[in-house]
């Protein structure tokens, strides 16, 4: 389903935001892809297996306006989630307002954590202390799911 709720924003900021919508034949499930951007995160929303990537930097230059579709897909899949669903962080840098919908997105993971087995990684350089900290307190706000911090040698998504 193609979300049709969207605001004026977005729909006006289409080129800012390339969202291709791909359909599987079989499963009428939905992928939602992002391609990542110099400012914005590389997201991709795989409803068909429950698996959901978040890389790169989040520095739009309208939070509301990048994340909505996100938001949009996320609490539609929530809703009858797959068995298993994983989310994975590979963040080099974001702001405020980006890591306040990053904190949203785990919430609406977090409300269904009764019907999906839910497995939540935080990607981080060793070298990258901010980005370590700031997964450390990610972690720290959730209590009913737990969010993996993972220490890798290089981000795949930089």
């Amino acid at each position: 389903m193609i979300p049709t709720n969207l605001s004026p924003g977005y729909l006006m900021n289409k080129k800012f935001i390339k969202i291709l919508y791909l359909y599987s034949q079989q499963s009428k499930e939905m992928t939602l892809i992002i391609e990542g951007k110099r400012r914005s995160l590389k997201v991709n929303i795989n409803t068909d297996t429950g698996n959901f990537l978040f890389a790169g930097v989040s520095l739009p230059e309208n939070t509301n306006t990048f994340f909505e579709p996100i938001l949009i897909e996320l609490t539609s899949y929530f809703k009858n989630p797959k068995p298993k669903t994983k989310i994975e962080f590979y963040i080099e840098y974001l702001n405020t307002s980006s890591a306040l919908f990053l904190r949203r997105i785990v919430m609406l993971a977090e409300e269904a954590h009764e019907k999906t087995e839910l497995i939540i990684d935080w990607h981080f350089e060793g070298d990258d202390e901010d980005i370590k900290e700031f997964g450390a307190d990610f972690k720290s706000v959730f209590k009913i799911v737990d969010i993996n911090l993972k220490e890798i040698d290089e981000n795949p998504y930089a």
